[in-house]
């Protein structure tokens, strides 16, 4: 079934964390005919896409035991019936919870402007990250990130000092495609390290035949800034739902 239903789905950037969730041995399904619910919560990972229009009963299924910064992707043609399923009363006759809607924007990589030097004291270099690479520097919630997505792709990484401070990575991938996902120390921000970083990894994805997408909450311009100083345009858009601050790499941690 689940062979299926990929299938279906074309290998693009709007359906990329879909079929990333897909492919992979821990997702649950739910709903039918009309539509149904992808959930991967394990280790670390916590995601919930939808896809059609499945019944209410099944969105409360998918979502039920999720934490918080547990994201919730929709499309632009089923986001209203999703949006109404989510605050839809519960069956306990609790009241609806409060999501907030908000467009993704998806990009695609269509050139390669030359990127100024790093905006950096000392010297800097780019790499992918070892399991021998210190993390403790890091602030609780970047190292448990990293500290997990290490173990699940490749990290490109900016070194400065001889530490990392910059991150890019894939949290998921498709056949053709992987997702950009950046971090940075609030203190080495604005000064180009995420774009060396980002474009170090392009790099590396090229070599297994996979291609970066750029996917940026509407409100994120600094993101979608940087999405188009690297050379990414915007070609699609998703709609996201979610309870507060949210990443894909929660594993219910909040600090």
């Amino acid at each position: 079934m689940l062979a299926h239903l990929l299938a279906e789905l074309p290998d693009s950037p709007r359906w990329l964390e879909t079929r990333a969730i897909l492919r992979s041995p821990h997702v649950t399904m739910y709903g039918g005919e009309d539509g149904y619910v992808v959930r991967l919560v394990h280790g670390a990972i916590s995601v919930v896409a939808i896809v059609g229009r499945p019944s209410v009963d099944a969105i409360a299924s998918a979502i039920e035991g999720i934490t918080s910064m547990t994201p919730i992707l929709a499309q632009s043609d089923n986001a209203d019936h999703v949006e109404r399923s989510l605050h839809a009363p519960a069956s306990s006759g609790q009241p609806a919870e409060s999501w907030t809607r908000e467009r993704v924007i998806l990009h695609r990589l269509t050139s390669s402007p030359a990127l100024a030097r790093a905006a950096v004291d000392q010297t800097f270099e780019i790499r992918l990250l070892t399991r021998g690479d210190d993390l403790d520097h890091l602030p609780p919630g970047l190292r448990h990130e990293i500290t997990h997505a290490r173990e699940m792709a490749p990290i490109a990484a900016a070194f400065v000092g001889g530490r990392p401070v910059s991150f890019c990575y894939p949290v998921w991938t498709t056949e053709s495609m992987w997702d950009v996902s950046i971090d940075t120390l609030p203190e080495y921000r604005r000064r180009g390290l995420a774009a060396h970083a980002t474009r170090f990894m392009t790099g590396h994805m090229r070599r297994e035949g996979r291609e970066p997408i750029w996917a940026a909450l509407e409100s994120n311009v600094p993101s979608r800034r940087l999405a188009a100083r690297l050379g990414f345009t915007p070609v699609d858009e998703n709609v996201a739902f979610s309870r507060g601050p949210w990443a894909f790499l929660s594993g219910g941690f909040t600090g």
